[in-house]
């Protein structure tokens, strides 16, 4: 009797074991699941633009951010655009277009360095106390929890009063204070991950705990660390901006995003445009990041990977 004659009826095992798409290692599913998402690729790139336009905006026309021209003040519209006043000008007849983007070279470094600073100090110290536990991990959080008990904006507020108003003092400032819970969080990966079996292997090979917590600890709790840093930095660029607006942010006359708010909200009813576009551009900056954020976490969620 030939079995071509009979009906399998259930499950065929010849077809269970075919493959039914490629193997993907965890980034390549993570970038997969990123360029499927178009809202966060779109604002991704709308992150680029700014960046980008930072960096050569103030070139793309024949104003520096500091010429005066009293003469030609508070103007807005068709006339403004022809003399090559894009956005304007402000109360001194400076160029608005160019002091929006030397505010998002500075608001933009500033929010990168603080961010940057507080993915270094915050992984390294959460690792620490993850990884070794007991007194250490005690005194070490008990440490951190004492910061976190008073709001973080009065320490940076303090140490800008303290130290005087500079980028280089926000800088510091910010840094000083943001690593906090990051550390949190990277302590709570790094206990999970501290009792996995390639840990072992690497404790009963030798490996010191350094190496330990930075070839492999570390490196596993990527996908949190990476999240966290995009959103924290239009929190970083938000801050910068309540700062310079507050007057104690980056002094004249360097231009920030926040600054420049400020600078508008005093002259709101001459020129609304002062305040208006510097708001956009937070706004639009603080938004891109948080969609790109979502987007992130969505994509680095091994719950979520299909």
């Amino acid at each position: 009797m030939n079995n071509n004659e009979f009906l399998i009826i259930g499950k065929d095992l010849k077809e269970g074991e075919k493959i039914s798409k490629p193997s993907l290692t965890y980034w390549q599913d993570a970038y997969r699941r990123i360029k499927e998402n178009k809202v966060t690729v779109f604002f991704f790139l709308a992150i680029i633009a700014l960046i980008v336009m930072s960096i050569i905006g103030p070139y793309l026309n024949r104003f520096s951010y500091r010429e005066q021209n009293l003469d030609f003040a508070f103007q807005f519209g068709r006339e403004a655009i022809e003399k090559g006043h894009y956005f304007g000008t402000d109360d001194f007849g400076r160029d608005v277009f160019t002091r929006i983007w030397e505010g998002g070279r500075i608001s933009l470094s500033i929010a990168l360095v603080v961010v940057l600073l507080e993915g270094i100090i915050g992984t390294l110290y959460g690792g620490i106390a993850g990884y070794f536990g007991g007194k250490i991990d005690t005194v070490m959080m008990r440490i951190v929890e004492i910061f976190l008990a008073i709001p973080t904006l009065i320490y940076i507020i303090l140490l800008m009063v303290v130290m005087g108003p500079g980028v280089l003092t926000i800088i510091i400032a910010m840094g000083a204070t943001r690593w906090m819970p990051m550390a949190l969080i990277v302590r709570g990966e790094v206990i999970k991950l501290k009792e996995q079996e390639y840990v072992m292997a690497a404790i009963n090979l030798g490996a010191s705990p350094m190496w330990i917590i930075t070839k492999h600890l570390i490196p596993n709790s990527m996908g949190q660390i990476i999240v966290k840093l995009t959103m924290d930095i239009p929190d970083a660029i938000f801050t910068e901006a309540f700062l310079s607006f507050i007057g104690i942010g980056v002094p004249a006359p360097l231009a920030s995003w926040g600054s420049l708010a400020n600078d508008g909200y005093k002259l709101l009813v001459r020129g609304a445009h002062l305040f208006i576009i510097p708001a956009i551009f937070i706004s639009l900056t603080t938004l891109s990041f948080n969609m790109v954020g979502d987007g992130l976490r969505d994509a680095l969620d091994p719950k979520l990977r299909k």
